[in-house]
C-alpha cells in the first residue's frame, strides 16, 4: 500500500481513540506519548512522508490502537510499499471470482449470505431468509434505510427482526460480527463509506459497547470458531457454526458466510429451509462503490 494511503488509515485509527481525560479523539501528541515516537514522526507517518516503517514502529502503533491478531496482520501488510493493484495476481479476474462465489451461494443447502468488506450484503440465499423468518419486503426495506442492507445494521438496529429471532443468542452473535467487521474494514477506515457507516452505527448504544469490548483482553476478533447454541424465535433450539470464506480479487474481498449445523435437530431444520431455496437474492451491487 502506498505510504500516503497507509498514513490516512493511521490518522483514521488515531481519531477512533478517545482520550478519556478530555473526551476528545487522540491528538498526534497523545499518539506520540502512547507509542514512544516523536510528534514529528507521527505527523510524517500520517502524511505518508515516513520512508522507514520498521517493525518497532508498527508494533508500537498496533499496541497503541489495541489491534487484534487479524487486524495486526492486515496492518503490517498494509505498511508494505505494494500498491493495491499488486495485492493479487493480475490473472485473478474480478468477474470470474464473483461468478464462482455467487454460484456457490446459489446452490448451498444451508443458510448463507455474501458480503463485501464493509459487511454490506451483496446477496443471500432463500434458506437464510427462511431460517430467520425474513421476508423479501423486509430486506428491500432495509436496503433503502440508513446504512442500507448491512449485516451489522441488521443485527444492531433496536427494532430489527434479527434481534427477535436470535433471542439470547443475539448478544454473542452481534459481538462476534462487530469484531469481524473491525478486521474486515481496517484497510478501508479512511474511506467516506466507512465513516458514513461508522457514524450511523454509533447511533446504536449496543454498537459502541461491542466496539469497545473488541479492544479488551480476551476478545480477538474471529480467531476462534464462531459456534452458537440458543433458542431461535421461530425454530426453537439450534446449534451451528458460521464459517466465512474469503475470496480475493483485484477489486476487494468477498466474504461468504455459511451456517453449518452441529446437531441432528439443526441438520434437519437446515434441510427443511434449504428445500425452500432457489435463486440467490441480489441486495447490493458489486464491486461496492465504497471500495473506491
Amino acid at each position: 500500500m502506498e505510504h500516503k494511503t497507509f498514513g490516512k488509515i493511521v490518522a483514521a485509527l488515531r481519531r477512533e481513540q478517545i482520550d478519556f481525560a478530555s473526551g476528545h479523539s487522540w491528538s498526534q501528541q497523545k499518539l506520540a506519548e502512547e507509542t514512544g515516537l516523536t510528534v514529528r514522526i507521527v505527523g510524517k507517518i500520517e502524511r505518508g512522508e515516513q520512508a522507514r516503517l520498521d517493525g518497532e514502529i508498527l508494533q508500537g502503533l498496533a499496541r497503541a490502537f489495541e489491534l487484534t491478531s487479524f487486524e495486526r496482520r492486515e496492518f503490517f501488510a498494509m505498511a508494505s510499499e505494494v500498491t493495491e493493484a499488486g495485492l493479487v495476481r493480475a490473472t485473478l479476474g474480478d468477474e470470474g471470482v464473483f461468478r464462482q462465489v455467487w454460484r456457490l451461494l446459489d446452490t448451498l443447502c444451508a443458510p448463507a449470505f455474501l458480503m463485501d468488506p464493509f459487511a454490506d450484503i451483496i446477496g443471500a440465499n432463500r434458506a437464510l431468509l427462511a431460517f430467520h423468518d425474513l421476508s423479501l419486503a423486509q430486506l428491500r426495506a432495509a436496503r433503502t434505510a440508513g446504512g442500507g442492507a448491512n449485516n451489522i445494521v441488521l443485527l444492531l438496529a433496536p427494532d430489527a427482526r434479527l434481534r427477535q429471532m436470535l433471542g439470547r443468542g443475539w448478544g454473542p452473535i452481534a459481538r462476534a460480527n462487530v469484531q469481524q467487521w473491525r478486521a474486515m474494514t481496517l484497510r478501508y477506515r479512511h474511506t467516506p463509506h466507512f465513516r458514513q457507516l461508522f457514524t450511523a452505527l454509533c447511533a446504536y448504544p449496543d454498537f459502541q459497547r461491542f466496539w469497545a469490548d473488541s479492544h479488551g483482553d480476551g476478545h480477538d476478533d474471529y480467531s476462534l470458531l464462531r459456534s452458537y447454541s440458543y433458542r431461535h424465535g421461530a425454530h426453537g433450539p439450534v446449534a451451528y457454526t458460521v464459517f466465512t470464506n474469503t475470496s480475493l480479487s483485484a477489486y476487494g474481498e468477498l466474504y461468504l458466510s455459511t451456517f453449518v449445523p452441529q446437531d441432528r435437530v439443526t441438520t434437519v431444520l437446515f434441510q427443511e429451509v434449504a428445500g425452500k431455496n432457489g435463486q440467490a437474492l441480489s441486495l447490493a451491487p458489486w464491486p461496492s462503490p465504497g471500495l473506491d
